[in-house]
């Protein structure tokens, strides 16, 4: 116990990256763990791989990733996944990115080509949940995200950006129009978040031969033929209000610029104020909304940010590399104490759902 804590009393200098609130001012910020791994070491190697496929994609759900990393033949446990991602990454506790591990340095809410990394989640409405299904293994990520199959569990939330769907990929590499990045539905507006759901829901229905999930079917296109037409107006007036705000702006230059027209300073300082003309980042702390009971992506609150000792003394990571006894390399059912990938909704939960 002594020898572990001196080999690793660099990682309690880290600081917090779980379960960050979504209004936090500032993500984390990459760190040296080259300067704390042997190069020789198998652990060298897996936190390579990690954060080579962070390289790759800056969002992950955490059981894609470790999939990925196990088809690429890496034999890694689930405890040792844990401190490998606690080096290279943070996740919010709630939000459009909720649960999904980011790469340190990287800030979602700065960057509205994230918006395809958000997440997307789906309900089994309560007539379906009991419906006789024959026995099978539990699904692996990429099989969920090929939406051939209805899930084994009542809630998931998956990627969008794995689905395998054409209109939800085409739909996610639109440009975004919206300003900032809302806690409540991203960088979508509300009426394409709730159209991207029900594209979700009618692939999924369409699996069920039940005539209950037949009525949710029809139901579910109705819904989405109203939302795209709620989706277009969003975005005609997103579009709108940009362009009056950008007037606005140039007016105020040219004013400017019209009032010392006789002045080379002025000239230069006007040069100096287009270059540095770009993208802002949007504010995060104040105007961020309160979270409310009809937020999607609210579930997951009270996570507790007093973790890291009990983390790293549960770490079994031998100063070799190697698994302790006992710690099984594919135990993909073991939880980690952060969240899991499916969720049994709760009474309370389904309430407040609406």
């Amino acid at each position: 116990m002594q020898r572990g804590v001196v080999q690793h009393r660099w990682e309690m200098d880290i600081g917090p990256t779980l379960a960050l609130p979504f209004n936090v001012q500032a993500v984390p910020e990459k760190i040296n763990w080259e300067d704390h791994i042997s190069k020789n070491s198998a652990e060298w190697g897996w936190q390579m791989a990690v954060c080579k496929m962070f390289d790759e994609r800056p969002v992950w759900p955490r059981q894609s990733l470790y999939e990925c990393l196990i088809d690429d033949g890496l034999q890694i446990s689930q405890s040792q996944f844990k401190r490998l991602l606690f080096r290279a990454g943070y996740y919010f506790s709630t939000g459009p990115f909720g649960k999904f591990w980011i790469r340190r340095g990287y800030d979602p809410r700065k960057d509205p080509d994230s918006r395809m990394f958000q997440r997307i989640d789906f309900r089994m409405p309560p007539e379906l949940r009991n419906l006789p299904r024959k026995e099978r293994r539990p699904e692996k990520w990429t099989e969920m995200c090929k939406l051939e199959v209805m899930p084994s569990k009542s809630f998931i939330f998956l990627q969008l950006f794995e689905l395998k769907d054409d209109f939800i990929q085409a739909e996610i590499r639109k440009p975004s129009h919206q300003p900032t990045c809302s806690h409540l539905t991203g960088w979508f507006c509300k009426p394409m978040i709730k159209t991207l759901r029900l594209q979700l829901s009618i692939r999924l229905f369409s699996l069920c031969p039940n005539e209950d999930a037949k009525n949710f079917l029809r139901n579910a296109y109705e819904l989405i033929e109203r939302s795209k037409k709620q989706e277009a107006l969003c975005r005609s007036q997103q579009l709108k209000e940009n362009k009056e705000a950008s007037d606005r702006h140039n007016g105020t230059e040219d004013q400017a610029g019209g009032n010392n027209s006789d002045s080379e300073d002025a000239e230069d300082d006007e040069e100096e104020d287009k270059e540095s003309d770009g993208y802002e980042s949007p504010p995060m702390a104040d105007d961020v909304p309160d979270f409310t009971l009809e937020d999607p992506y609210t579930s997951g609150e009270g996570f507790s940010n007093g973790y890291l000792e009990e983390m790293l003394r549960n770490f079994p990571l031998h100063e070799d590399g190697q698994n302790k006894p006992g710690d099984a390399p594919n135990n993909t059912e073991a939880s980690d104490g952060e969240f899991e990938i499916y969720e049994q909704p709760s009474d309370d939960e389904e309430s407040s759902d609406g």
